[in-house]
């Protein structure tokens, strides 16, 4: 049983494809939340849509990405201070990176470089993320169920190593769609559309490269999780993950005990972001389709994305964002 919070998230704007073929598939904020990138598969663009003076998106791309193989997720590098990079994953095994002039456009066409070939063991690359606090990117691969981690050499210029430098595999990750880490980096999430489950793992602080340990620290196993396609952490502690193959999302307490931080897992939230109509329309065509994808988070702020309802953007009452609702429960209802 869950709990509906006395005060909802609060739609504040909606951004829709110029045309029913532009599939938003991905999210992502930059690190000022001044830009937010959408990954159009069908298309194969990524759109940057720039924040006005009002708080709000415009509602025309001022930069396009174009010339990509079906991208299906963006990240920025979130460290405050440093030159933006934005990375675009491509489901046929590919990482364009592109970095950001100090107008904060971003160069185009051209990537600044290219994570690709053999070597770099892509395969069915769904989702892509820069660990925070770090020079590592990771990146989803469905096929081989892995999780691949290569290293920023450079900024200016921009390179990259080509191979990973480790990789995550693990029984229970099973063809993982998305990823997403805590802000600190403390934690990796993964979606995984194969098993219907979420895996967090911990960050091995005293290894000397980047690693997550090998095994899961929690395992989210939960009827309501149908495709799950993408996750992300919120600043408040939260973790929110969206499914394709059902019309919500759903949010769970990430409660940190003890000195091993052994993390306990509590649903919170389950909020539809489409008409059930429109929804079960596509979704009785295809049981992994209609709902929610692509999925980010920027302060009080969450963007949720879908070829169905393009971008719908939530603000939240306070900047502590979903722990400021957590404060406010209301009565508790059947889900």
């Amino acid at each position: 049983m869950l709990r509906k919070f006395q005060v909802d998230p609060v739609p504040i704007q909606q951004l829709l494809p110029a045309a029913a073929s532009a599939r938003f598939e991905g999210l992502g904020y930059s690190s000022t939340g001044a830009v937010l990138g959408a990954a159009t598969a069908d298309t194969n663009e990524a759109l940057l849509f720039r924040r006005g003076a009002d708080g709000r998106f415009e509602a025309t791309p001022f930069c396009t990405l174009s010339g990509l193989k079906y991208p299906h997720d963006i990240s920025f590098c979130n460290s405050e201070g440093r030159t933006d990079i934005l990375a675009v994953a491509q489901r046929t095994g590919a990482i364009s990176l592109f970095a950001s002039a100090p107008s904060g456009d971003f160069y185009g066409p051209s990537p600044a470089f290219e994570i690709e070939g053999p070597e770099s063991k892509l395969v069915f690359t769904d989702a892509v993320a820069f660990v925070p606090h770090s020079d590592y990117v990771a990146a989803c691969n469905l096929t081989s169920s892995t999780i691949s981690f290569y290293r920023v050499m450079s900024r200016s210029p921009l390179r990259v190593e080509t191979s990973p430098c480790c990789e995550l595999k693990h029984a229970a990750m099973r063809d993982p769609d998305g990823l997403g880490f805590s802000n600190d980096g403390a934690w990796l999430a993964t979606a995984n559309h194969g098993v219907n489950s979420v895996t967090i793992f911990q960050r091995d602080a005293s290894a000397e490269d980047i690693s997550y340990g090998s095994e899961p620290v929690v395992e989210i196993k939960d009827d309501d999780l149908r495709y799950p396609h993408s996750v992300a952490f919120t600043e408040a502690g939260h973790l929110v993950m969206t499914n394709a193959g059902a019309n919500y999302i759903k949010v769970y307490r990430l409660t940190s005990t003890g000195s091993e931080r052994r993390l306990v897992v509590e649903p919170v939230l389950k909020m539809a972001v489409n008409d059930q109509a429109a929804f079960m329309e596509v979704n009785s065509q295809n049981k992994m389709e209609g709902g929610p994808k692509g999925l980010a988070v920027h302060g009080n702020e969450l963007a949720v994305c879908s070829p169905e309802i393009g971008i719908k953007i939530y603000r939240f009452q306070e900047r502590t964002a979903l722990g400021a609702l957590v404060q406010h429960l209301g009565f508790p209802v059947s889900m």
